[in-house]
């Protein structure tokens, strides 16, 4: 009887400590500007690789960094098919978008993320580097939508094994 009723507070364990667990909804993925800075003009600190957008405004800066055509040896460059290019629209007042955007060509990937007690706790995987030749300004991104909530977002990245 004993080791029944342990058993099934074993199962049940997992269920218990995945309760703040997150389920994020994939909103895209694709190719980004990254920021360019004139020597001697770089920021002081590291840029965030997370953007977080709240509002109209901040989502209308993240489109805006979404190249109008793909990166291509090809002339004239075929226009870039990439969903977000279309503007779908975000309900802000029920959830927040999270952009994770990364100087490679392999895009990273949100792992998991977590209601923390005064925070939310975002886990993002860069897989490792593949070899490939781009342009300097030019990174990945990933997208997903998570409820809306007034908590920070930290951010907490996870690299691969090399």
């Amino acid at each position: 009887m004993i080791a029944r009723v342990g058993l099934a507070l074993l199962v049940m364990l997992p269920r218990v400590a995945a309760a703040d667990e997150i389920q994020p909804i994939d909103f895209g993925k694709g190719i980004i500007t990254q920021p360019l800075f004139p020597p001697g003009q770089a920021p002081k600190g590291k840029l965030s690789p997370l953007t977080v957008v709240r509002d109209a405004k901040a989502y209308a800066i993240v489109l805006d960094l979404i190249p109008r055509k793909q990166i291509s040896r090809t002339r004239p460059a075929p226009p870039n098919n990439d969903p977000l290019l279309k503007r779908p629209p975000v309900d802000f007042a029920k959830h927040i978008l999270l952009v994770v955007s990364r100087s490679s060509m392999t895009r990273p990937v949100f792992e998991k993320i977590t209601k923390a007690k005064n925070e939310i706790v975002v886990t993002v995987k860069f897989p490792r580097d593949q070899i490939a030749a781009r342009p300097i300004h030019i990174g990945t991104y990933t997208a997903v939508l998570i409820p809306k909530t007034d908590f920070p977002v930290r951010l907490r990245i996870v690299e691969a094994q090399r």
